[in-house]
């Protein structure tokens, strides 16, 4: 499978010893391309994170920061924020503890817990000191005690870090507890741009359906975005479009030619929706069209379960009411099921009102959305309640679009349980002008 000149020209650059120097002429003479090629490259290898440009000496090769998640702290950090002082193992102060151990239990139970890259928060134990930095722990001493000898040098050894901190066990981690909760503050969504695959692997406009094969053989993968020669993305090929098509046939002539893109700041809230009901399972990331990150369905779920987690994210009144609700194939109208929750009735046992009513309304939307891919705004929703709904009962709600004309839309609505028509709604909807993505 044949690289595009834009993705070479990245190869090449990575592939460059750091510290070296890069520039658009250099590049363009070194793999022969144009300038304006080599230019495009170099600005999407700053974005990776393999070059920075530096005043008064020009863009070099850096060494690629570590991906971190949104809650990870550096030892460096950990030691600021403790108002440590830094024994030794200097070179590994940017490493970012995979958890937290506070060293209170007996040696037995401890080693249970202990792992490479574990920070130990730990008192003067002279015995638990030892056994973590056996264990590849660094070490996070509280109280002002200063280690032994043998402690310095056996982290030495192993280039551990000892931060030794004035303040006793427990306030230590109120203060890392509290620093962690502020950095989750701080960051008020989890964008695409967090949880991407940067490393995509990709088809041209040049492959054909038996490079699809050895691409999914090497991969394990059966989606994969086509770029041009560009690398704009211009489809998306899975197993199902390949399908029967000869070996030689190019993917361009049975690949999607409408993929679903998304962009590096898009909100994973936002396109988790997006992705359930349209039943997309993989995303393309993309920067002004071009390529520069891929997104499945099974990330995003995982994102938007660790946002739920997070006590300091709200959530909107309409993804609460509709978490719990599913798409379920229907050939004659869209359809979704669910349960009637506790926090969906009233005072007298029943699914509220106004939870029905929101139901109803988002799954029109959904419905308009689905077929026409139109945005809408309601402009009028009549409601009709047949028989209270207790909490427990398993509802299934259809749609059916009555009337779809250049701005408006009537649609019906219909809440069913063991085939009983328990609610209905008309809703009259005003259509957007423009197509969403």
């Amino acid at each position: 499978m044949s690289q595009t000149k834009h993705q070479q020209i990245l190869s090449f650059i990575e592939g460059l010893a750091v510290g070296s120097k890069v520039s658009v002429r250099f590049i363009a003479k070194e793999l022969d391309v144009s300038e304006g090629t080599a230019y495009r490259a170099i600005k999407e290898a700053e974005n990776k994170g393999y070059v920075r440009s530096i005043p008064k000496v020009g863009t070099i090769r850096i060494e690629g920061a570590k991906e971190r998640r949104i809650e990870d702290l550096t030892l460096r950090e950990v030691s600021q924020i403790a108002e440590g002082i830094v024994l030794c193992g200097f070179e590994s102060l940017d490493n970012s503890p995979n958890k937290f151990l506070i060293a209170a239990m007996e040696l037995d139970a401890m080693e249970r817990y202990l792992e490479d890259n574990s920070l130990c928060i730990v008192g003067n134990r002279h015995d638990a000191q030892l056994l973590a930095l056996q264990k590849g722990s660094p070490l996070l001493i509280t109280g002002g005690f200063e280690p032994q000898e043998d402690i310095i040098r056996l982290a030495k050894e192993n280039h551990l870090a000892i931060i030794q901190t004035p303040y006793d066990t427990f306030a230590v981690t109120t203060m890392i507890n509290r620093a962690l909760y502020d950095r989750l503050i701080e960051k008020e969504l989890i964008l695409v741009e967090d949880i991407m695959v940067k490393d995509v692997n990709y088809l041209t406009t040049r492959a054909t359906v038996g490079d699809w094969h050895e691409l999914s053989q090497q991969t394990t993968h059966s989606r994969f975005p086509v770029v041009d020669e560009e690398n704009i993305v211009v489809g998306m090929i899975t197993a199902i479009d390949v399908a029967g098509a000869e070996m030689n046939t190019t993917v361009v002539e049975v690949m999607n030619p409408n993929p679903y893109v998304v962009g590096r700041e898009d909100s994973v809230t936002h396109i988790s929706r997006i992705m359930l009901w349209e039943g997309w399972e993989i995303a393309a990331v993309v920067d002004q069209g071009v390529l520069i990150g891929i997104i499945s369905l099974q990330d995003v779920l995982e994102a938007y379960q660790q946002i739920q987690k997070q006590p300091q994210f709200g959530e909107t009144v309409d993804n609460l009411i509709l978490s719990g609700f599913r798409y379920v194939e229907d050939p004659e109208y869209l359809t979704i099921e669910g349960e009637i929750t506790r926090f969906m009735i009233n005072e007298f046992g029943s699914a509220s009102p106004g939870v029905l009513v929101t139901l109803m309304n988002m799954a029109g939307y959904i419905a308009l959305r689905k077929q026409y891919r139109l945005d809408a705004i309601t402009e009028n929703f009549t409601f009709y309640q047949l028989q209270p709904i207790p909490v427990g009962t398993e509802v299934r709600i259809t749609v059916k679009l009555l009337l779809v004309a250049k701005k408006h839309c009537n649609i019906e609505i219909d809440v069913y349980a063991n085939n009983q028509l328990l609610a209905k709604a008309l809703m009259t909807a005003r259509m957007g002008d423009k197509k969403v993505s």
